[in-house]
């Protein structure tokens, strides 16, 4: 039986802590519930986890649209953050780094191609996703 790319198995370990294996890969990761909500707050909550997810899927489309076009991509970093609201997840800060000398031409693809990132679209309408860029000396 093929395994799809993207499919896991999320376990509850005890506590409010979860383990998720990557089925494709068999690595692994722990989730854990801040202390102000009950948990230990010994990994990284599941909101960090997503926020990070969503970076990570702006660098792999930047990397991906960069190497179509026979460009080098390199020293590009996201932080990223999520905010919260009385209803959960309200938004994401996301702060990106890229070389001052990155060429206008470059900075427009790549401000297009962050916006239209797979994670991105999926998250609903209403969640803010504010991407601040920040091209400077690395």
């Amino acid at each position: 039986m093929k395994i799809p790319q993207y499919t896991s198995t999320t376990t509850l370990m005890g506590g409010m802590r979860c383990r998720t294996v990557f089925l494709h890969s068999e690595q692994s990761m722990a989730t854990d519930v801040p202390q102000s909500l009950g948990g230990l707050g010994e990994m990284p909550p599941p909101g960090a986890v997503l926020a990070a997810t969503l970076a990570s899927c702006m660098l792999s489309m930047l990397a991906f649209v960069a190497k179509r076009r026979g460009m080098e991509l390199k020293d590009i970093r996201i932080h990223s953050a999520c905010t919260e609201g009385s209803q959960g997840i309200s938004g994401f800060e996301l702060d990106i780094c890229a070389p001052e000398d990155t060429p206008e031409e470059w900075r427009n693809i790549m401000q297009n191609t962050v916006k239209n990132c797979p994670v991105a679209n999926a998250l609903r309408p209403d969640i803010t996703k504010n991407i601040r860029w920040h091209f400077t000396e690395v």
